[in-house]
């Protein structure tokens, strides 16, 4: 099975071989070369479900592929699978999850739900505001307002989704023989 992986790994570009060829093989140095990266045993992949969940889930868009390969470097974990777990966040579920995470945050910090002055109001004001300045200072007012609240509520659930990935790989994944060395 791990045979196979590897061998579509190759195929895909993504060998450990060609990878520390590259400039990013260069500029990881020894880290990129961890057998930890590349291995599809419990313990990597394990680790690979925080590396992946947990960019995911942060509120930095366009940052979720960059922090998963780092953090898989740096938790010595399953490149590949850091990288897939990490789309578990994509377009169609982002609106959806950043409410959520939002309300999570407002509910931690002990702020009241407002729904008052929706977005057909904002948009009315932001459209009856004079000159560029103005309706910037209304946008960055507005994101003020709300980036605390989502980031709180983003590492929240991203810690718990985490670590419910980290266990459940753990009780799901049968444990491997260790081999006793013989000397």
């Amino acid at each position: 099975m791990q045979h196979r992986l590897r061998n579509l790994l190759h195929r895909m570009g993504l060998s450990p071989e060609r990878l520390q060829a590259g400039k990013v093989g260069k500029w990881l140095g020894r880290h990129g070369v961890n057998p930890d990266l590349w291995s599809f045993r419990r313990g990597p992949v394990a680790r690979a479900m925080v590396a992946g969940l947990l960019p995911a889930t942060s509120p930095l868009l366009g940052l979720h592929h960059i922090l998963a390969v780092f953090l898989a470097v740096f938790l010595r974990a399953n490149v590949p699978t850091a990288i897939v777990v990490q789309m578990a966040n994509n377009p169609f579920t982002i609106p959806i999850y950043y409410t959520a995470a939002y309300h999570v945050g407002e509910i931690i910090m002990g702020r009241p739900i407002k729904y008052e002055g929706g977005l057909p109001d904002k948009m009315k004001k932001l459209d009856q505001a004079e000159g560029l300045r103005a309706k910037l200072r209304m946008l960055a007012g507005d994101l003020g307002n709300v980036a605390v609240p989502l980031t709180v509520g983003c590492t929240v659930i991203g810690v718990v989704v985490s670590l419910a990935g980290y266990g459940l790989i753990y009780i799901l994944w049968p444990a491997e023989e260790r081999k006793i060395r013989e000397d």
